[in-house]
């Protein structure tokens, strides 16, 4: 059996985008593969897997660090017939074994002032040559494969697109657990949705004014935010007092994976005005569970929610809010969108994704 090595680092499950990603593709490899986690002390190990902990300092996680100190203990990776690194680790690859590393996006090099400055210095100092001793390249959408042979000139063949999945979990939830999913965080008001972290490229402050516009049209309308806050986040608290929506708006913080499908299906609208997205895996929850989705029309978003999907300017506040009113008023064009996206949605399985992964690892292999 072909020996895997992952890199996964100090990534948690269903914490994030990244890990819900990295765990789903994991799980539907261990048939095929026998997979050693190359893993941090505060990660999580899939059962069935093997572990290793390269040796860091004794300090809290951090992601510049540990791949540092990581890349230089090459005896890790010589036992593996395949490497990947699945989370964008800056580490260099060892070149006597194969590897494969997935990017989710260049926002750190195309817009560094939308992420931290270590972010930024770090791949625009060490992704460039992760990129140039790695043999394959996993792509989470066209848009990112396009910005890769735009910024690097990598060849097309080099980089492989694999789609996201969505899992079984996300689906329309009955009244009876809506309602009390809704009484016990109390939001039983009409709400507005957005999931993801409290940052810059989220663009926050844009749905905030649209929906500010909003409550001249409907005053019953409530704000909801379920995110951690993450870096730059004081712009939002700001907007929300000098605009007086401290009562409107509520922040829930981080919502337990379980508890994601009946927030989503409770919304009136899910909304994701982000600038750059490497793929966009909230919008596609929400598009399960039925709820009308508004993103962007920018970077990959359009690739998730398809060419009927509804999309705005991420300046354009203004035209947001009035999609915003058209979903809540306009009953059955909020119910051709619903079934718009539920099948839309159906296009992105983890199956397809953990598949398009081994052809990758083949073709990796076999050149």
């Amino acid at each position: 059996m072909t020996s895997l090595g992952v890199i996964t680092g100090n990534l948690k499950q269903n914490q994030t985008g990244m890990a819900t990603y990295a765990f789903h593709i994991i799980k539907g490899l261990l048939n095929k593969y026998q997979i050693t986690q190359i893993v941090d002390q505060s990660g999580d190990v899939i059962s069935g897997c093997q572990s290793v902990y390269p040796k860091n300092l004794p300090i809290p996680f951090n992601y510049l660090t540990w791949s540092l100190q990581t890349s230089i203990q090459k005896h890790i990776f010589t036992e593996y017939d395949l490497i990947h690194n699945i989370c964008q680790y800056p580490i260099i690859p060892s070149q006597n074994r194969k590897s494969v590393i997935t990017i989710y996006d260049l926002i750190p090099i195309l817009y560094p002032n939308l992420v931290t400055p270590t972010y930024a210095w770090q791949s625009r100092n060490l992704l460039p040559r992760v990129l140039k001793k790695t043999d394959k390249i996993i792509a989470i959408s066209e848009h990112t494969k396009r910005d890769l042979i735009h910024r690097y000139h990598i060849s097309s063949d080099r980089i492989d697109v694999t789609y996201l999945g969505v899992s079984d979990h996300f689906r329309p939830c009955d009244h009876e657990q809506l309602y009390q999913f809704k009484e016990r965080n109390d939001i039983l008001s009409p709400y507005i949705l957005f999931v993801g972290a409290l940052e810059p490229k989220k663009n926050i402050p844009a749905l905030i004014k649209a929906f500010s516009l909003c409550l001249k049209e409907n005053q019953e309308l409530t704000l909801v935010l379920a995110g951690k806050p993450s870096w730059k986040y004081r712009e939002i608290f700001s907007l929300i007092q000098t605009l007086n929506l401290g009562k409107k708006i509520r922040f829930l913080n981080f919502v337990p994976y379980k508890d994601l499908p009946l927030l989503y299906s409770g919304a009136e609208v899910f909304v994701f005005p982000s600038r750059y997205e490497g793929f966009g895996l909230p919008p596609l929850e929400a598009m399960k569970c039925g709820t009308p989705v508004i993103v962007s029309n920018t970077s990959s978003l359009p690739e998730i929610v398809g060419e009927k999907g509804i999309m705005v300017n991420p300046d354009d506040y203004y035209g947001l809010s009035k999609q915003i009113i058209r979903i809540i008023k306009d009953l059955d064009y909020q119910q051709t969108m619903k079934e718009y996206y539920r099948n839309r949605a159906a296009f992105f399985t983890w199956d397809n994704c953990v598949q398009k992964t081994i052809q990758t690892y083949e073709r990796t292999l076999s050149e």
